[in-house]
């Protein structure tokens, strides 16, 4: 069975627990690094990364080293042998990880070591490097180093080695992003590679029969779930805009990626959801709902104000999930994000587990665990400087319980 090495991103948590759920049964776990898991599995590198949205590289692993002494000029040739020819120019590098400044340079040494070898041996050879200490998914495509990068990291008294097969599609990302028809920040700003990760906690190997977005804005999350390959996908909001630039985005996708599939959107408030949708049973519901104010947000200085934001939302909240629970399927499952106001060093949390658990959920905790996790034990999603963090978490649906008319 095939080794490989996943570099992650920067969402390294979530990035980790939705590689863990893609890969399954048939993962063969080898190490689990911060940034970082070695796993053997069936499936390909492509069709993994095709998948991903938190997996930046994935590299065939090679061996492991107790000293950077063993990689030589030689040994290095002959791990990249495969992707040689005197026919064309040889472009190569290497990506250094979790390791010193004095390591890198001693490696570049090495570089430039089988650079002279190359030459020596009449193949046209140049060596890719950047200002970091790892190659970007950029660089690694714009020189055509598949095959030809070296991923060097070091991890407790060793170092893993391994050899680049597939980089994330940085262009087609944004392209999804910003190119399509319409992105409202005040609807949210769910990144794609974020909504594919949710998505992913979510199904796991195998894709349910349908989604739901109760919250869908711009239909960030449903566009995702077209490319990853679900038939039926739902959406509502209580925006018409909302719903409208959904449908609008959702149908230039499908004609630019040729995807098949069905979209239904309604114009329905969270707390009408079972009305809107009455026929119909959700295997799995993915979504980032309203999160308060973001002008007022990003402005107040004032916690009290927070503080009534807090308990507005956890109402909301509260009268969606009762709706969820009518509308979900019995096996089905709930991936939602619940903000975290931060000011002043001081986080204001919107999740009640006790309330939301208290109408027929059960509250699955990530694995693997992590220093990162919020105070509940749930998987957080923030980026430096912000105001709100994202509260990722994953319910399941308890079964037989009479729940209040």
């Amino acid at each position: 069975m095939p080794k490989y090495i996943f570099m992650l991103g920067q969402a390294s948590d979530l990035a980790k627990a939705e590689l863990l759920f893609c890969l399954g049964p048939s993962k063969h776990l080898d190490i689990i690094g911060p940034n970082f898991i070695v796993a053997e599995t069936t499936q390909t590198s492509q069709e993994l990364l095709a998948k991903l949205g938190g997996t930046i590289k994935i590299a065939k692993f090679l061996d492991k080293i107790d000293s950077l002494e063993k990689l030589d000029a030689s040994l290095w040739q002959k791990y990249i042998e495969g992707g040689l020819s005197k026919n064309e120019k040889i472009f190569f590098g290497f990506s250094l990880y979790n390791d010193s400044q004095k390591n890198y340079q001693a490696i570049n040494r090495k570089a430039l070591s089988l650079k002279k070898q190359l030459q020596s041996q009449d193949y046209k050879a140049r060596l890719v490097t950047s200002r970091q200490a790892e190659l970007s998914s950029v660089i690694i495509a714009k020189n055509k180093l598949l095959g030809r990068e070296l991923i060097i990291i070091k991890h407790d008294n060793y170092w893993l080695l391994g050899l680049t097969e597939v980089v994330q599609d940085f262009a087609d990302y944004g392209h999804r992003d910003i190119g399509r028809p319409y992105r409202d920040d005040k609807s949210g700003m769910l990144p794609p590679k974020v909504a594919k990760m949710m998505i992913n906690l979510g199904a796991g190997q195998s894709l349910p029969k349908n989604i739901l977005d109760p919250f869908c804005g711009s239909g960030t999350i449903l566009q995702e779930a077209l490319l990853l390959g679900f038939k039926n996908v739902y959406g509502s909001d209580i925006s018409s805009k909302a719903t409208k630039n959904s449908l609008d985005n959702l149908a230039w996708l499908k004609a630019n990626y040729k995807l098949p599939g069905l979209a239904t959107i309604k114009n329905s408030p969270v707390q009408k959801l079972s009305q809107a949708f009455a026929k119909t049973k959700f295997d799995l519901i993915v979504t980032e709902p309203f999160m308060g104010n973001a002008l007022i947000i990003q402005k107040t200085t004032d916690i009290k104000t927070l503080q009534n934001i807090q308990s507005e939302l956890k109402n909301l909240y509260q009268e969606a999930f009762e709706e969820f629970y009518k509308v979900l399927s019995d096996k089905g499952k709930i991936i939602f994000v619940f903000p975290i106001f931060i000011l002043d060093n001081k986080k204001i949390a919107t999740l009640d587990e006790e309330a939301i658990s208290s109408l027929g959920f059960v509250l699955q905790k990530p694995w693997p665990n992590s220093g990162q996790l919020s105070a509940t034990g749930n998987i957080i999603y923030n980026r430096v400087g912000q105001k709100v963090a994202r509260e990722i978490t994953l319910w399941q649906k308890k079964l037989n319980l009479v729940q209040p008319l």
